[in-house]
């Protein structure tokens, strides 16, 4: 049976980039954010596969029809699409992290798929989540919201990740933590020891990066599109340049205890 890993956390921390990069291994099938699937009622005309959906081997068939989504939760939407699998590879992931309403998702997928699922938890420094998630909502010019914006993202992220971290208190064998930081700054390291704990009997190759055709993420960073090689994986620090100070400091006071958990001093 194909095994689902779900990457949890919270947005703008990288889990586009995780996904892809698992992808490399031809025993994973990549599926993007499948919570947006549900919202956005399937509105994707091209799939990261190349193909338009209706053609997509893997959602094609479950998106013949907006109807067929109709009452479908998240964890229903998550085992079709690992029945749909059947089989062709060992782990199918799924990137729609833990914010607000999909907190709980990972515990009622471990509850259903019991050994078969994992969750890997992705963190990254809340202060770059913070300012990634003002540059989306274009309000980086609008000085009065960016205070309302930067304590959102703040209290977003302490959600997600507490989330997580009750998940890894209730199942430590199906929990795994990866720092942002550490996987865009050693990539290949950070990998293989994931791989390892996911797929004990695979091989994860730098030279795969990009190269199969087992990504099918209909929705996430854009860069899920791109043609992406292990040399062009770069952690973006932007936020330590163009961050103003005083919601640096905003995010820093209202992150600290659990900031400070993950090494963000």
């Amino acid at each position: 049976m194909t095994r689902l890993v779900y990457i949890g956390g919270y947005g703008h921390s990288g889990s586009t980039l995780l996904e892809y990069l698992l992808a490399a291994s031809p025993k994973v099938v990549a599926c993007g954010e499948v919570a947006s699937v549900l919202r956005e009622r399937g509105r994707k005309g091209k799939c990261t596969c190349g193909r338009e959906v209706r053609l997509c081997p893997l959602w094609g068939p479950l998106l013949a029809s907006t109807e067929t989504l109709d009452g479908m939760t998240h964890e229903r939407l998550a085992r079709a699409l690992v029945a749909q699998d059947g089989g062709a590879h060992a782990v199918l992931v799924d990137s729609s992290k833990t914010a607000w309403l999909s907190a709980a998702v990972p515990f009622r997928l471990a509850s259903e798929l019991g050994p078969d699922f994992r969750l890997v938890h992705l963190v990254r420094d809340p202060r770059a989540v913070s300012w990634s998630a003002v540059k989306k909502s274009g309000r980086r010019g609008t000085r009065p919201l960016m205070p309302l914006r930067s304590g959102s993202a703040a209290l977003g992220w302490w959600v997600a990740n507490l989330a997580c971290e009750r998940f890894g208190r209730r199942y430590p064998d199906r929990y795994l933590r990866v720092r942002y930081e550490d996987l865009a700054r050693a990539p290949a390291e950070t990998m293989r020891r994931l791989l390892a704990e996911i797929l004990p009997e695979s091989e994860w190759r730098a030279a795969d990066v990009g190269g199969s055709d087992n990504r099918h993420q209909l929705y996430g960073n854009r860069m899920r599109a791109a043609s992406l090689s292990l040399a062009e994986v770069k952690e973006d620090t932007g936020w330590t340049r163009d961050m103003p100070r005083a919601y640096r400091s905003l995010v820093s006071a209202l992150t600290a205890p659990l900031r400070r958990r993950y090494g963000y001093d």
